[in-house]
């Protein structure tokens, strides 16, 4: 981890404003060692912008996602909730869900205290950057996911029908993302068409499926 915060160091000496993108919930994390580091990379480089983003499984983005389709851990989440932040529609392969939060909650709070943001303030030398930081973290960044992942922890313990749904016991989207999305498109709700909020978690699995069985010479 040392190496690696030396080399983001350096390129900052170069490169005025720095993003880190941090992916949680990779099937290989396991324990608290991924989020320990996470938080060594924080305090090692000041200067640069952390941001946790959540495992999503894009269509047919990467082949791992037919791995984690097959193995019954895709959630059907609406599209409007597949930015990385506000859901994750994979189940994690090595955590508890109500445990994944608690690890993700603490990092994002831990990244974004008033001492990091401090930090991060003098360690950027130019005005932009400085305050970009600021806005950013006094915004969506901290405040707006840190709500929304606090939000979703109370709801996996006092609402059954969003534990069921994350457990992948249920197709059914929970009345919590039904009236996001309502309040989000506002009148534009009213224009969805039928089935628009509803897709197949497992479409590409089928796709490869039906190609590989339509391939079999028939007799």
């Amino acid at each position: 981890m040392t190496s690696i915060s030396e080399h983001i160091n350096m390129i900052m000496s170069y490169i005025p404003y720095l993003q880190a993108n941090f992916v949680q919930g990779l099937d290989d994390d396991e324990g608290t060692e991924p989020f320990e580091l996470t938080k060594m990379f924080v305090d090692g480089c000041p200067g640069s912008f952390p941001a946790c983003s959540l495992l999503f499984a894009f269509g047919e983005a990467a082949p791992l996602t037919l791995e984690l389709q097959q193995a019954g851990r895709v959630l059907p989440f609406p599209f409007h909730y597949l930015n990385n932040h506000h859901a994750m529609n994979v189940k994690p392969k090595n955590y508890k869900w109500p445990e994944f939060y608690d690890h993700l909650i603490n990092l994002v709070n831990y990244s974004f205290t008033c001492e990091r943001m401090c930090r991060r303030f003098r360690a950027n030398k130019m005005a932009i950057p400085k305050w970009m930081n600021v806005v950013r973290a006094v915004s969506s960044e901290r405040w707006g996911h840190l709500k929304n992942h606090w939000h979703i922890r109370h709801l996996l313990d006092t609402d059954r029908s969003v534990r069921d749904f994350f457990e992948c016991e249920t197709e059914v989207i929970p009345s919590f993302y039904i009236n996001r999305m309502k309040q989000d498109l506002g009148e534009f709700w009213a224009y969805l068409p039928e089935g628009t909020i509803r897709h197949d978690p497992n479409a590409y699995l089928k796709k490869i499926e039906q190609q590989n069985l339509n391939a079999i010479p028939h007799a």
